[in-house]
């Protein structure tokens, strides 16, 4: 792991010391379903494209958006107001993020699973 070091002003550093909360991850929050629907995502070599189907219920899918980078397709996502919820929305940026890395390295993707990266 790579440790950065940041310099900050004697003045900053004291102000942040005294009055920044500070918060320790600790876990996923319970998962609650996304009222508006849920995400099949899965990557197109051949195209070189990210693939996401967007289903409301039972594995239909109602919209199919595709794009070559994440902030494309979340872009999109949000603009047809396809998730209602903030930790939807993360979710959905890690999923993405993890699909274009695969896409770029010739790893294997698969939703909810972590990427194995072999160096």
């Amino acid at each position: 792991m790579t440790k950065y070091t940041v310099k900050l002003p004697y003045s900053l550093k004291s102000k942040i010391l005294k009055e920044v909360k500070r918060i320790t991850a600790n876990g996923p929050i319970p998962w609650i379903e996304d009222p508006r629907g849920y995400f099949l995502i899965r990557i197109n070599r051949k195209k070189k494209e990210i693939e996401v189907g967007f289903c409301e219920r039972g594995n239909i899918v109602q919209v199919i958006i595709t794009g070559k980078k994440p902030e494309e397709i979340y872009y999109a996502i949000f603009k047809e107001g396809l998730v209602t919820k903030f930790d939807h929305a993360a979710y959905l940026g890690k999923e993405l993020e993890k699909a274009y890395i695969a896409l770029k390295t010739g790893a294997k993707y698969v939703q909810d699973s972590d990427l194995e990266l072999k160096f």
